[in-house]
């Protein structure tokens, strides 16, 4: 449910919330599997697929283990410059169940870090917790997700978009 069910549903909430989304700035949803098997096919493929336009993404966003009911949502950035940073600190300060976390690197947002693309992940500040007994076991089950948490997120990230499509384009 955490993982990976409840990143889906923020793809979806955005998806939604971007439906008349007409801005310059392109965005592409993608649902991988990455580390969950241990050849990566959705990571491979998706490499294979995009394989020389990397440096066409400003930013690889993932979403890991998002909207655990105990604890905050947190974010953390990866090899993003301060004209990316600082606009992206800015747009998520506005949400106070949002905070900036731990950097964490076992997560989907590598494909992007290994393309030398920025990268933002959320997940939640508790992740170590998560990983130590819940995610990836039977213990991962839906009441463990606070839906309120996913649309704060979908909302932030669609305020980001947004932005970002007005200051940096």
């Amino acid at each position: 449910a955490g993982d990976n069910a409840s990143g889906v549903i923020v793809l979806l909430l955005l998806a939604e919330l971007l439906a008349n989304y007409r801005g310059n700035l392109g965005v592409e949803m993608v649902a991988v599997n990455g580390e969950d098997y241990y050849s990566n096919p959705g990571e491979q493929q998706y490499l294979a697929t995009n394989a020389g336009r990397f440096d066409e993404i400003m930013l690889g966003i993932n979403l890991d283990d998002v909207g655990y009911h105990r604890g905050r949502v947190a974010y953390s950035l990866y090899d993003c410059p301060d004209e990316l940073a600082d606009p992206i600190r800015q747009v998520l300060s506005a949400y106070g169940g949002i905070i900036e976390g731990q950097a964490w690197y076992q997560g989907d947002h590598g494909l992007f870090l290994m393309n030398k693309r920025p990268a933002l992940a959320f997940t939640s500040d508790l992740l170590t917790e998560l990983m130590a007994g819940i995610t990836h076991t039977p213990k991962d089950r839906p009441e463990l997700v606070d839906a309120a948490k996913l649309v704060d997120i979908a909302n932030a990230l669609r305020d980001l978009l947004q932005h970002l499509d007005r200051s940096l384009l």
